[in-house]
């Protein structure tokens, strides 16, 4: 529960969501730490009370050791996972696909029912074009959560790249006007707006670039492609402001370096 709570806190943290898209969640995520933390302050009363019970030196050390290891466990398991979703989502927007699944995978034997690990597995897997790895590891993050949004945007995308547009499209057009998940409806955007640049269809895909970016600021991807996208159009004093602004956001990204190799070769 806490991992899944610093989770949310760090992705609204990451985007420019508008207040009164977020208040609402942010005091339901403020009540539900407020009753953990009444809770864990009983417990801690209780086990205080117990202490000052006393009792004789064997009762104390029976299972002392089993508790020991099995706080330390949990304690290890959660430091473990979230130390290696780290490693994994920063290999991933580093290019380096290969070193960030096997990451996630480690992290996915620690914690099998984590539909992020497997959403990222999923998405580094698209990106090697290992599309077949992609879909089973998605079915997968499904069958944990059949109604995970994410999960259902990242299949869209992935049908597209199988070559189902009709079905990609319907997706990912549904998603981005009805889902209740911010991430979901920022990337359906984005994936839509990736199809129609593939497409040639640079009008459509400068227009949910646009949107993707105003939703989702730290979206470095997006910025490159809706450079492109203007490129292609010919608007090269749009494709320059947009990629220039990539570089001043963050100029070690990927995405940022192939802007500036786009400038250079304009």
């Amino acid at each position: 529960m806490f991992e899944k709570i610093k989770q949310r806190l760090n992705e609204i943290e990451d985007k420019s969501y508008k207040e009164e898209d977020i208040k609402e969640e942010l005091e339901k995520i403020l009540k539900t730490i407020i009753q953990v933390k009444r809770e864990i302050t009983e417990l801690e009363e209780k086990t205080k009370s117990l202490l000052e019970q006393g009792g004789s030196d064997n009762e104390k050390d029976e299972g002392q050791g089993d508790m020991t290891g099995f706080i330390s466990g949990i304690q290890s398991a959660r430091v473990n996972v979230e130390t290696l979703l780290d490693r994994g989502w920063n290999y991933i927007v580093s290019g380096k696909y290969k070193e960030a699944i096997k990451e996630l995978l480690r992290a996915k034997q620690m914690d099998q029912r984590n539909v992020q690990i497997f959403n990222l597995i999923g998405w580094a897997y698209i990106k090697m074009e290992q599309y077949d790895k992609a879909n089973s590891t998605f079915q997968d993050a499904l069958r944990v959560d059949g109604e995970n949004e994410m999960a259902h945007t990242n299949m869209g995308f992935l049908k597209y790249k199988k070559g189902q547009y009709a079905e990609a499209l319907k997706s990912l057009s549904n998603i981005s006007e009805n889902a209740k998940n911010k991430q979901a409806v920022l990337y359906a955007l984005f994936y839509l707006g990736l199809i129609y640049y593939e497409r040639e269809m640079f009008n459509d895909a400068i227009e949910l670039l646009n949107e993707a970016i105003t939703q989702g600021p730290n979206l470095y991807e997006a910025y490159y492609y809706l450079g492109m996208a203007y490129k292609k159009r010919g608007l090269n004093n749009m494709a320059t402001q947009i990629w220039k602004r990539l570089i001043d956001i963050n100029q070690y990204n990927i995405w940022a370096k192939k802007a500036v190799e786009a400038l250079d070769g304009q």
